[in-house]
């Protein structure tokens, strides 16, 4: 998998997304670190309208926290972890 690492620079690149709607990063090995990077790149990403996260087993209460945070109030958001 990608692991934080590999999160972080997907969470880099969604900054400038304008096109990409739909993201499934299922069973990458993400944890609470890349869910923050990916959760901060969400915040100001309008375009992403569903991301999948399910089967990261190092993604915590910490990490679906800040994710969940991040999309809340986003009408229609698809969001699985």
């Amino acid at each position: 998998g990608i692991g934080d690492e590999g999160a972080a620079a997907i969470g880099e690149a969604l900054r400038g997304n304008e096109v990409l709607t739909e993201l499934r990063l299922d069973v990458n090995g993400i944890g609470d670190e890349g869910a923050k990077a990916l959760a901060s790149a969400l915040r100001v990403n309008g375009v992403l309208k569903s991301i999948d996260l399910s089967y990261n087993d190092g993604l915590g209460d910490e990490g679906k926290g800040v994710i969940r945070d991040a999309v809340s109030g986003r009408e229609g958001f698809e969001l699985e972890m």
